[in-house]
């Protein structure tokens, strides 16, 4: 695509593709006339040509031009030449005066996106007519070649601005590169004295026009004017302004357009009528000059109320919606900026459904920037609070013991334990250490509940039992006193299962007392089995509860395990719980491994048995054998 561009704004293509449309312009025409007149029905495009297209589509032009003069005037030398001149400088101001007036907003591409844009078209159109004019008139008389030249340019002038209206819209519609002036950075003349220069020639040229052909004054006056404008147009590009070369369709473009194309279908509707009241013959220039002449009124009638309608659709719309567009694609980072979005959508003055737009795009532009205050407020609060939990959960994995290999390294008891919270803290809990010299208690718990009030009530649970255990041998007076004072201030109505145990290493027997706990599994002769008891009432229910100690008698081999209710009620995919017979039979397949390997394969088991689901519950076992 690249490659394209660069193809067609090649100096070298421009050239030779004008003077190929400008050959097949004439030869068309030959056809069409049967070559009964020498009409230069060509003179229609070049002005096409040279705005979009620039200098070396006028100068493809004029040899095409000249081509053809030399061959219809051969002898004629003088007329040609002069003919040749004038066409090319006439023409090439167009080009250059596009680029060279009414550029307050940056250089553009011939345009019709904006009514400071149409006037300027027109405003060059206009001045183009008075050159040729000027420079066309005082050699017309006299001189029939060049008179000739002159009055086709004029009949023709209306159908030039159709076909350039219609070349601007392809060529954006399309894409297509136009050429445009490279930026000089030399300038013999400031920017204002090229323009009293045309300025000059336009006045001296309109007091030529009256003087007398054969003046030697004209002659004069007319070589200082052609001087003057080749003085012009050596004007080079200057400033700052980038070229927009890429412009899109908008509203004024595509309105401006459809008008075109409505008066390219009423102009012939109008013209047929006209010509069948015509009774004699007419030739094919005698049908263009009565379209032309047409097609001139027409202009003329409509041009005053199309700009005013214009100036009203642009200020009422275009500006409107430019204003609210620019204003909206502006970022927002504080609140001085917010304020200037806010002034420049009141300051949008259409009386119309975009200043209700602007209102609603302002009153939503103000909601966003209070959820985006209330979102940062949200997530700042949520970030702590995740730091809070981070380090809550920190806490509670500190404090549930995991130095087995304390106890394990030496000949009284094997010890292992996991807990796996659902969330970040859990309200399971399991603990285990000396009483004294020949006594270790040990402990599981669930609380009800999860999360921060859950994990409170554990740690307390967990200190208040450690803490009256080894002030009390009587296991059942310490959950009496435990649950009392976990009855204090419990405004959460929550309460704690819990099973605690006391094995003497000497006499291998076992002291437990359960409040509300799952049975533990033990092993006394080949397999676990469920410890046959009658659980206590749960703590932190009611105030001044008994409790009952039992005891059980252990032998070197035997073991217990201990698990919460979140291991039993694991969920699987098809919402069966796992179950205290399969969790029997699991720890049962591994009843002579190590105790880490026997809790790892629950929890293997585990895993394989619900699947993928979100863990709902804390999971917590501990295990614990006499050697």
């Amino acid at each position: 695509m690249n490659d394209i561009n660069e193809l067609l704004k090649s100096e070298k293509f421009i050239l030779l593709f004008s003077m190929g449309i400008t050959l097949i312009t004439m030869l068309l025409f030959e056809i069409l006339s049967g070559g009964g007149y020498e009409m230069n029905i060509e003179l229609m495009i070049i002005p096409a040509l040279s705005l979009l297209l620039g200098p070396f589509a006028v100068l493809g032009f004029v040899i095409a031009e000249g081509i053809k003069l030399f061959i219809i005037n051969p002898n004629d030398l003088p007329s040609n030449l002069i003919t040749i001149f004038l066409l090319f400088i006439s023409n090439m101001l167009i080009w250059k005066l596009w680029y060279s007036i009414m550029n307050r907003e940056g250089y553009e591409i011939p345009n019709l996106n904006s009514l400071s844009n149409l006037i300027k078209l027109f405003a060059v159109f206009l001045i183009y007519l008075i050159i040729c004019h000027i420079l066309f008139g005082p050699f017309a008389k006299g001189n029939p070649a060049i008179d000739r030249i002159y009055q086709n340019m004029i009949i023709l002038f209306s159908l030039s601005i159709i076909i350039l209206l219609l070349g601007i819209h392809i060529s954006i519609k399309y894409k297509i590169p136009l050429y445009t002036p490279k930026r000089q950075l030399k300038q013999f003349l400031p920017n204002k004295i090229y323009l009293i220069i045309l300025i000059l020639a336009i006045i001296i040229g309109m007091a030529n026009i009256q003087l007398p052909t054969d003046s030697n004054y004209s002659i004069m006056v007319t070589a200082l004017i052609i001087l003057l404008l080749i003085i012009y147009l050596t004007n080079p590009m200057t400033g700052t302004y980038q070229i927009k070369e890429k412009m899109e369709l908008n509203l004024i473009n595509k309105i401006n357009f459809s008008i075109l194309l409505l008066l390219l279908m009423v102009l012939p509707i109008i013209t047929l009528p006209i010509l069948y009241l015509i009774p004699e013959y007419l030739s094919i220039y005698e049908i263009i000059n009565i379209f032309s002449e047409i097609s001139e009124q027409v202009f003329t009638l409509i041009l005053i109320p199309f700009l005013i309608y214009l100036y009203y659709l642009e200020k009422n719309m275009m500006k409107p919606i430019n204003r609210l567009s620019k204003s909206l694609s502006k970022d927002m980072n504080n609140k001085e900026e917010y304020q200037k979005l806010k002034n420049d959508l009141n300051s949008i003055n259409a009386n119309n459904e975009l200043k209700i737009l602007a209102q609603s795009l302002l009153k939503m532009e103000n909601d966003l920037n209070q959820y985006s205050k209330q979102l940062i407020k949200v997530t700042s609060q949520k970030e702590r609070f995740e730091t809070e939990l981070k380090l809550a959960h920190e806490i509670q994995n500190s404090m549930i013991p995991k130095n087995f290999e304390e106890y394990n390294d030496y000949d009284e008891c094997e010890i292992w334990g996991l807990m796996e919270p659902a969330r970040e803290v859990a309200g399971d809990f399991y603990d285990f250490f000396k009483i004294d010299d020949d006594n270790i208690g040990f402990v599981i718990g669930d609380v009800s509940g999860k999360g921060i009030t859950a994990s409170l009530i554990m740690v307390k649970s967990m200190t208040l039992i450690q803490d009256y255990a080894k002030h009390n041998e009587d296991l059942s007076e310490v959950f009496y006193e435990v649950n009392n004072l976990l009855c204090e201030g419990n405004v959460e109505s929550l309460f704690v299962t819990c099973w605690f145990g006391k094995i003497n290493f000497k006499t291998k027997k076992l002291s437990y007392v359960n409040a509300g706990h799952n049975p533990p599994l033990i092993k006394q002769n080949e397999n676990f089995e469920y410890l046959d008891m009658e659980p206590g009432l749960i703590l932190a229910a009611m105030e001044d509860m008994p409790y009952e100690t039992c005891e059980l008698q252990l032998n070197s081999g035997d073991a217990i395990i201990l698990y919460t209710d979140g291991i039993t009620e694991a969920n699987s995919d098809y919402e069966e719980f796992y179950g205290e017979e399969r969790l029997k039979n699991t720890i049962n397949k591994h009843k002579n491994d190590d105790l880490e390997k026997i809790i790892n394969s629950v929890k293997k088991d585990i895993t394989e048995f619900c699947g993928n689901p979100e863990q709902f519950d804390d999971m917590t076992m501990f295990a614990i054998r006499l050697k």
